[in-house]
Protein backbone atom coordinates (compact mmCIF):
# COMPACT_ATOMS: atom_id res chain seq x y z
CA UNK A 1 0.00 0.00 0.00
CA UNK A 2 2.92 2.44 1.11
CA UNK A 3 4.47 1.89 -2.57
CA UNK A 4 1.28 2.38 -4.35
CA UNK A 5 0.74 5.42 -2.72
CA UNK A 6 5.07 6.66 -3.48
CA UNK A 7 3.61 5.55 -6.69
CA UNK A 8 1.14 7.97 -7.37
CA UNK A 9 2.95 10.41 -5.73
CA UNK A 10 6.00 10.35 -8.18
CA UNK A 11 3.47 10.13 -11.23
CA UNK A 12 1.59 13.13 -10.02
CA UNK A 13 5.09 14.87 -9.96
CA UNK A 14 5.99 14.05 -12.87
CA UNK A 15 2.84 15.52 -14.59
CA UNK A 16 3.19 18.36 -12.99
CA UNK A 17 6.77 19.16 -14.24
CA UNK A 18 5.67 18.15 -17.36
CA UNK A 19 2.42 20.36 -17.15
CA UNK A 20 5.01 22.81 -16.61
CA UNK A 21 6.38 23.17 -19.76
CA UNK A 22 4.15 21.96 -21.97
CA UNK A 23 3.79 23.99 -25.48
CA UNK A 24 7.21 22.78 -27.24
CA UNK A 25 8.57 24.16 -30.72
CA UNK A 26 7.80 21.39 -32.96
CA UNK A 27 11.93 21.52 -34.18
CA UNK A 28 12.94 21.54 -30.15
CA UNK A 29 10.02 18.85 -29.57
CA UNK A 30 11.49 16.17 -32.44
CA UNK A 31 15.10 16.92 -31.47
CA UNK A 32 15.73 18.48 -35.03
CA UNK A 33 18.25 21.37 -33.63
CA UNK A 34 19.88 21.34 -36.57
CA UNK A 35 16.60 22.94 -37.96
CA UNK A 36 17.61 26.75 -36.45
CA UNK A 37 21.23 25.42 -35.35
CA UNK A 38 24.28 24.92 -36.76
CA UNK A 39 25.21 21.72 -35.01
CA UNK A 40 23.07 18.66 -35.00
CA UNK A 41 23.09 18.47 -31.47
CA UNK A 42 23.27 22.62 -30.92
CA UNK A 43 26.72 22.46 -28.28
CA UNK A 44 26.97 25.57 -30.70
CA UNK A 45 24.28 28.47 -30.14
CA UNK A 46 24.87 29.86 -33.52
CA UNK A 47 22.31 29.86 -35.46
CA UNK A 48 21.97 28.87 -38.91
CA UNK A 49 20.73 32.83 -40.02
CA UNK A 50 19.97 35.89 -38.28
CA UNK A 51 16.65 36.39 -36.80
CA UNK A 52 13.80 36.99 -38.25
CA UNK A 53 14.63 35.29 -41.38
CA UNK A 54 15.32 32.05 -39.34
CA UNK A 55 11.72 32.41 -38.31
CA UNK A 56 9.84 33.38 -41.54
CA UNK A 57 11.65 29.93 -43.29
CA UNK A 58 9.12 28.25 -41.58
CA UNK A 59 6.33 31.39 -40.66
CA UNK A 60 4.97 33.54 -42.56
CA UNK A 61 6.84 36.64 -43.35
CA UNK A 62 5.35 40.40 -42.00
CA UNK A 63 7.51 42.49 -44.02
CA UNK A 64 5.32 43.17 -46.53
CA UNK A 65 2.72 45.48 -44.27
CA UNK A 66 2.34 48.61 -43.69
CA UNK A 67 2.86 48.93 -39.56
CA UNK A 68 5.03 46.34 -37.87
CA UNK A 69 5.17 45.59 -35.03
CA UNK A 70 8.92 47.11 -33.44
CA UNK A 71 10.26 43.85 -32.29
CA UNK A 72 9.46 41.88 -35.30
CA UNK A 73 10.96 44.67 -37.77
CA UNK A 74 14.03 44.41 -34.94
CA UNK A 75 14.34 40.11 -35.45
CA UNK A 76 13.43 40.15 -31.84
CA UNK A 77 11.39 37.57 -31.89
CA UNK A 78 12.63 35.91 -28.79
CA UNK A 79 11.34 39.03 -26.80
CA UNK A 80 8.15 37.74 -26.89
CA UNK A 81 8.18 34.07 -27.66
CA UNK A 82 10.75 30.86 -26.26
CA UNK A 83 12.24 29.71 -28.89
CA UNK A 84 12.27 26.14 -27.60
CA UNK A 85 9.42 25.56 -24.87
CA UNK A 86 7.01 27.68 -22.49
CA UNK A 87 3.88 27.09 -20.42
CA UNK A 88 2.50 29.72 -21.99
CA UNK A 89 0.03 29.18 -25.24
CA UNK A 90 2.27 30.10 -28.13
CA UNK A 91 5.36 29.74 -26.60
CA UNK A 92 4.74 33.36 -24.85
CA UNK A 93 7.58 34.90 -22.65
CA UNK A 94 5.16 35.69 -19.83
CA UNK A 95 1.56 33.87 -19.12
CA UNK A 96 -0.61 36.75 -20.58
CA UNK A 97 -0.69 39.05 -23.27
CA UNK A 98 -1.52 41.80 -21.19
CA UNK A 99 1.44 41.45 -19.29
CA UNK A 100 3.56 40.57 -22.13
CA UNK A 101 2.80 44.00 -23.99
CA UNK A 102 3.00 46.27 -20.86
CA UNK A 103 6.33 45.42 -20.24
CA UNK A 104 7.33 47.49 -22.99
CA UNK A 105 4.37 50.00 -22.62
CA UNK A 106 4.65 51.17 -19.70
CA UNK A 107 1.94 54.01 -19.84
CA UNK A 108 -0.41 51.39 -20.60
CA UNK A 109 0.63 48.94 -17.64
CA UNK A 110 0.17 52.11 -15.37
CA UNK A 111 -3.46 52.64 -17.01
CA UNK A 112 -4.11 48.69 -16.55
CA UNK A 113 -2.96 49.02 -12.94
CA UNK A 114 -5.18 52.47 -11.78
CA UNK A 115 -7.11 53.43 -14.68
CA UNK A 116 -10.97 54.28 -14.62
CA UNK A 117 -13.68 52.60 -16.83
CA UNK A 118 -10.94 50.84 -18.67
CA UNK A 119 -12.29 49.66 -21.70
CA UNK A 120 -13.20 45.72 -21.82
CA UNK A 121 -11.58 44.37 -24.80
CA UNK A 122 -8.42 46.63 -23.67
CA UNK A 123 -8.50 44.94 -20.13
CA UNK A 124 -9.25 41.73 -21.55
CA UNK A 125 -6.31 41.39 -24.18
CA UNK A 126 -4.33 44.13 -26.19
CA UNK A 127 -4.90 41.45 -29.24
CA UNK A 128 -8.44 42.29 -29.52
CA UNK A 129 -7.89 44.99 -31.57
CA UNK A 130 -4.12 45.45 -32.10
CA UNK A 131 -2.44 42.88 -34.24
CA UNK A 132 1.02 41.59 -32.53
CA UNK A 133 2.91 41.13 -35.58
CA UNK A 134 1.87 43.84 -38.06
CA UNK A 135 -0.95 44.94 -39.83
CA UNK A 136 -2.01 47.41 -42.75
CA UNK A 137 -3.71 49.95 -40.10
CA UNK A 138 -1.82 52.06 -38.15
CA UNK A 139 -0.44 50.65 -34.42
CA UNK A 140 -1.26 47.31 -35.68
CA UNK A 141 -4.59 47.58 -35.65
CA UNK A 142 -7.11 44.86 -36.91
CA UNK A 143 -9.22 47.61 -38.53
CA UNK A 144 -9.34 51.30 -39.03
CA UNK A 145 -8.66 53.29 -35.61
CA UNK A 146 -11.05 55.58 -36.33
CA UNK A 147 -14.50 53.87 -36.45
CA UNK A 148 -14.12 50.88 -38.59
CA UNK A 149 -12.84 48.79 -35.75
CA UNK A 150 -15.27 50.17 -33.06
CA UNK A 151 -17.91 49.44 -34.94
CA UNK A 152 -17.02 46.01 -35.38
CA UNK A 153 -18.07 45.36 -31.57
CA UNK A 154 -20.27 47.99 -31.46
CA UNK A 155 -23.07 47.22 -33.64
CA UNK A 156 -25.70 48.56 -32.17
CA UNK A 157 -23.92 52.09 -32.56
CA UNK A 158 -23.38 51.01 -36.61
CA UNK A 159 -26.98 50.47 -37.28
CA UNK A 160 -27.55 53.97 -35.64
CA UNK A 161 -24.38 55.50 -37.70
CA UNK A 162 -25.56 53.77 -40.86
CA UNK A 163 -28.95 54.00 -40.94
CA UNK A 164 -29.95 57.13 -39.23
CA UNK A 165 -32.19 60.34 -41.15
CA UNK A 166 -29.78 63.01 -39.54
CA UNK A 167 -26.21 61.93 -39.19
CA UNK A 168 -23.66 63.31 -37.07
CA UNK A 169 -20.58 65.12 -38.85
CA UNK A 170 -18.13 64.46 -36.30
CA UNK A 171 -18.41 60.71 -36.88
CA UNK A 172 -16.91 60.93 -40.62
CA UNK A 173 -14.52 64.14 -39.74
CA UNK A 174 -11.33 64.02 -38.46
CA UNK A 175 -10.87 61.39 -35.30
CA UNK A 176 -14.38 60.17 -35.95
CA UNK A 177 -15.40 58.19 -32.52
CA UNK A 178 -11.53 59.14 -31.17
CA UNK A 179 -12.35 62.40 -31.64
CA UNK A 180 -15.02 61.60 -28.11
CA UNK A 181 -14.13 58.53 -26.86
CA UNK A 182 -10.33 57.55 -25.81
CA UNK A 183 -10.27 53.75 -26.34
CA UNK A 184 -8.14 52.44 -23.66
CA UNK A 185 -9.79 54.13 -20.30
CA UNK A 186 -10.80 57.58 -19.35
CA UNK A 187 -11.85 58.67 -15.63
CA UNK A 188 -15.19 59.62 -17.41
CA UNK A 189 -18.66 57.94 -18.08
CA UNK A 190 -18.26 56.40 -21.76
CA UNK A 191 -14.51 56.56 -21.89
CA UNK A 192 -15.42 60.18 -23.00
CA UNK A 193 -12.06 62.70 -23.16
CA UNK A 194 -13.63 64.86 -21.34
CA UNK A 195 -15.76 65.28 -17.90
CA UNK A 196 -19.25 65.33 -19.35
CA UNK A 197 -20.86 65.31 -23.26
CA UNK A 198 -21.17 69.29 -23.06
CA UNK A 199 -17.78 70.09 -23.08
CA UNK A 200 -16.99 67.66 -25.58
CA UNK A 201 -20.01 68.64 -27.81
CA UNK A 202 -18.40 72.31 -27.32
CA UNK A 203 -14.85 71.29 -28.61
CA UNK A 204 -16.92 71.57 -31.64
CA UNK A 205 -19.81 73.68 -31.41
CA UNK A 206 -18.33 76.74 -30.74
CA UNK A 207 -17.48 77.83 -34.08
CA UNK A 208 -20.07 79.70 -36.72
CA UNK A 209 -19.27 77.38 -39.25
CA UNK A 210 -20.79 73.95 -38.44
CA UNK A 211 -23.63 72.83 -40.63
CA UNK A 212 -26.74 70.64 -40.06
CA UNK A 213 -28.26 67.81 -41.73
CA UNK A 214 -29.85 70.58 -44.43
CA UNK A 215 -27.09 72.30 -45.03
CA UNK A 216 -27.65 75.95 -42.90
CA UNK A 217 -25.52 77.16 -40.26
CA UNK A 218 -25.71 76.00 -37.08
CA UNK A 219 -25.79 78.65 -34.07
CA UNK A 220 -22.13 79.04 -32.28
CA UNK A 221 -24.02 77.57 -29.23
CA UNK A 222 -20.59 78.23 -27.17
CA UNK A 223 -20.60 82.00 -27.82
CA UNK A 224 -24.53 81.14 -27.17
CA UNK A 225 -24.28 79.97 -23.85
CA UNK A 226 -21.42 82.02 -22.94
CA UNK A 227 -23.65 85.39 -23.72
CA UNK A 228 -26.88 83.80 -22.03
CA UNK A 229 -26.59 83.01 -18.64
CA UNK A 230 -30.02 81.40 -17.52
CA UNK A 231 -28.91 77.99 -18.79
CA UNK A 232 -31.40 75.29 -19.83
CA UNK A 233 -31.68 72.57 -16.83
CA UNK A 234 -29.94 69.18 -19.22
CA UNK A 235 -26.83 71.76 -20.41
CA UNK A 236 -26.49 73.16 -17.04
CA UNK A 237 -25.36 69.19 -16.06
CA UNK A 238 -23.40 69.27 -18.95
CA UNK A 239 -25.13 67.29 -20.15
CA UNK A 240 -26.10 67.46 -23.93
CA UNK A 241 -26.27 63.96 -24.65
CA UNK A 242 -29.89 64.25 -22.45
CA UNK A 243 -31.89 65.50 -25.23
CA UNK A 244 -29.16 64.47 -28.44
CA UNK A 245 -27.95 61.20 -29.60
CA UNK A 246 -24.04 62.10 -30.63
CA UNK A 247 -24.14 59.41 -33.15
CA UNK A 248 -27.23 60.26 -35.10
CA UNK A 249 -31.02 60.35 -35.09
CA UNK A 250 -33.91 59.84 -37.61
CA UNK A 251 -35.61 63.03 -35.66
CA UNK A 252 -34.78 66.77 -35.80
CA UNK A 253 -31.07 67.62 -34.73
CA UNK A 254 -30.40 64.02 -33.56
CA UNK A 255 -32.46 64.58 -30.76
CA UNK A 256 -33.49 61.20 -29.23
CA UNK A 257 -37.24 61.95 -29.41
CA UNK A 258 -39.22 64.19 -31.61
CA UNK A 259 -39.88 67.62 -31.72
CA UNK A 260 -41.27 70.12 -34.24
CA UNK A 261 -39.15 71.15 -37.16
CA UNK A 262 -42.05 74.25 -37.63
CA UNK A 263 -43.10 77.01 -35.86
CA UNK A 264 -47.08 75.75 -36.29
CA UNK A 265 -47.97 71.96 -35.39
CA UNK A 266 -50.52 70.53 -34.26
CA UNK A 267 -50.19 69.32 -30.13
CA UNK A 268 -49.50 66.06 -28.79
CA UNK A 269 -47.22 65.61 -25.98
CA UNK A 270 -45.22 62.50 -27.85
CA UNK A 271 -44.90 64.75 -30.79
CA UNK A 272 -42.32 66.77 -28.04
CA UNK A 273 -39.09 65.69 -27.06
CA UNK A 274 -39.59 68.60 -23.87
CA UNK A 275 -41.68 66.14 -22.19
CA UNK A 276 -39.49 63.80 -21.03
CA UNK A 277 -38.75 66.09 -17.87
CA UNK A 278 -41.46 68.58 -18.32
CA UNK A 279 -45.32 67.83 -17.42
CA UNK A 280 -47.44 67.70 -20.36
CA UNK A 281 -50.68 68.63 -18.02
CA UNK A 282 -48.94 72.33 -18.56
CA UNK A 283 -50.42 72.25 -21.94
CA UNK A 284 -53.16 69.39 -21.31
CA UNK A 285 -55.56 71.09 -19.14
CA UNK A 286 -57.58 73.69 -20.04
CA UNK A 287 -57.94 75.16 -16.68
CA UNK A 288 -55.41 74.33 -13.74
CA UNK A 289 -54.49 76.32 -10.81
CA UNK A 290 -51.29 73.87 -10.11
CA UNK A 291 -49.85 72.72 -13.70
CA UNK A 292 -48.77 75.96 -14.82
CA UNK A 293 -47.78 79.84 -13.54
CA UNK A 294 -48.76 80.48 -17.09
CA UNK A 295 -52.27 81.31 -16.92
CA UNK A 296 -54.69 83.75 -16.20
CA UNK A 297 -56.70 82.84 -13.36
CA UNK A 298 -57.60 79.08 -13.45
CA UNK A 299 -57.81 80.07 -17.57
CA UNK A 300 -54.18 78.04 -18.76
CA UNK A 301 -52.64 80.60 -21.05
CA UNK A 302 -49.98 77.50 -22.41
CA UNK A 303 -52.96 75.32 -23.71
CA UNK A 304 -54.48 78.30 -25.55
CA UNK A 305 -51.17 78.80 -27.55
CA UNK A 306 -50.14 74.95 -28.33
CA UNK A 307 -53.69 73.52 -28.79
CA UNK A 308 -55.53 76.42 -30.46
CA UNK A 309 -53.24 78.59 -31.86
CA UNK A 310 -50.81 75.14 -32.85
CA UNK A 311 -47.62 77.38 -31.76
CA UNK A 312 -44.56 75.50 -30.89
CA UNK A 313 -42.70 75.43 -27.91
CA UNK A 314 -39.48 77.03 -29.99
CA UNK A 315 -41.67 80.04 -30.73
CA UNK A 316 -41.70 81.58 -27.39
CA UNK A 317 -38.85 79.42 -24.98
CA UNK A 318 -34.78 79.32 -26.05
CA UNK A 319 -34.43 75.27 -24.83
CA UNK A 320 -30.66 76.42 -24.71
CA UNK A 321 -30.22 79.29 -22.82
CA UNK A 322 -31.79 82.87 -22.35
CA UNK A 323 -30.26 86.45 -20.70
CA UNK A 324 -32.68 88.98 -19.67
CA UNK A 325 -36.05 87.13 -19.93
CA UNK A 326 -37.50 84.25 -17.17
CA UNK A 327 -38.75 81.13 -17.91
CA UNK A 328 -35.48 81.05 -21.31
CA UNK A 329 -38.23 83.00 -23.30
CA UNK A 330 -36.73 84.49 -26.61
CA UNK A 331 -36.31 88.01 -26.60
CA UNK A 332 -36.36 87.87 -30.11
CA UNK A 333 -38.03 85.02 -32.08
CA UNK A 334 -39.50 83.86 -35.62
CA UNK A 335 -42.60 82.52 -37.11
CA UNK A 336 -42.51 81.25 -40.61
CA UNK A 337 -40.23 83.84 -41.99
CA UNK A 338 -41.66 86.94 -39.55
CA UNK A 339 -38.97 87.74 -37.11
CA UNK A 340 -39.62 89.90 -34.27
CA UNK A 341 -39.68 90.51 -30.40
CA UNK A 342 -41.66 88.94 -27.74
CA UNK A 343 -41.32 92.08 -25.62
CA UNK A 344 -42.25 90.50 -22.84
CA UNK A 345 -43.01 91.92 -19.32
CA UNK A 346 -43.27 89.83 -16.24
CA UNK A 347 -45.61 91.18 -13.16
CA UNK A 348 -45.71 89.91 -9.48
CA UNK A 349 -48.75 87.54 -10.15
CA UNK A 350 -48.05 87.40 -14.09
CA UNK A 351 -47.30 89.27 -16.79
CA UNK A 352 -47.72 90.64 -20.13
CA UNK A 353 -46.18 90.48 -23.99
CA UNK A 354 -46.38 92.46 -27.47
CA UNK A 355 -45.17 90.38 -30.14
CA UNK A 356 -46.79 90.96 -33.82
CA UNK A 357 -49.49 88.04 -32.93
CA UNK A 358 -51.54 90.32 -30.95
CA UNK A 359 -51.87 93.15 -28.95
CA UNK A 360 -50.23 93.24 -25.61
CA UNK A 361 -51.88 91.22 -23.61
CA UNK A 362 -51.71 90.11 -19.92
CA UNK A 363 -52.45 87.35 -17.68
CA UNK A 364 -52.70 87.50 -13.73
CA UNK A 365 -53.01 84.40 -11.64
CA UNK A 366 -54.52 86.34 -8.68
CA UNK A 367 -56.75 89.01 -10.20
CA UNK A 368 -57.40 87.34 -13.31
CA UNK A 369 -57.66 90.13 -16.90
CA UNK A 370 -61.03 90.99 -18.16
CA UNK A 371 -60.34 88.81 -21.46
CA UNK A 372 -62.79 91.45 -23.32
CA UNK A 373 -61.27 94.41 -22.38
CA UNK A 374 -58.09 93.38 -21.49
CA UNK A 375 -57.92 94.98 -18.15
CA UNK A 376 -57.39 93.50 -14.98
CA UNK A 377 -60.82 92.60 -13.40
CA UNK A 378 -61.88 95.12 -10.10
Amino acid sequence: MKNLIFLCFVALMLCETASAKMVQHPSYKKGECAACHTTKDAKDPKLKMDMPQLCYSCHTTYENNNFIHGPVAAGACTICHDPHESKNPKLLTVATINELCTSCHIDKGDMLKSGENIHPPVAQSCINCHDPHSQKHKFQLKGDRKKDLCLGCHTDKKERVTNSKNKHGAIEMGEQCLGCHNPHSSPNIKLLRAEDSKTICLTCHSASLKRDEDGKMLMNMGEHIANNPDIHGPIMWGDCAACHNPHGSNNLRMLKKPFPAKSSQKFTPDGYICFECHDPKKMTEKYTTEATEFRNGKKNTHYIHVNAKRISCKVCHDYHASKDMPHHLRTETKFGAAKFSLRYIEGADGGSCNPICHTRRYYNRVNPVNVNTNKKAN
